[in-house]
């Protein structure tokens, strides 16, 4: 118990980042699935156009 009392500002900070973490893993998660691109720019005359959007076959 002493160890956890010594240690809390240190899991709260922590605690904090991996709920941020998370909940931008899951806006991005849900960006794809949604066919929306992760960048915020327009995919016209993008490198990457290809990776992002695939070809439908």
């Amino acid at each position: 118990m002493n160890w956890l009392m010594e240690n809390g500002g240190t899991i709260l900070v922590s605690a904090v980042l991996l709920g941020v973490v998370a909940a931008i893993v899951v806006h991005m998660v849900r960006q794809k699935k949604a066919g929306r691109s992760g960048c915020g720019c327009g995919c016209e005359g993008c490198a990457n156009r290809d990776f992002c959007h695939p070809p439908k076959k």
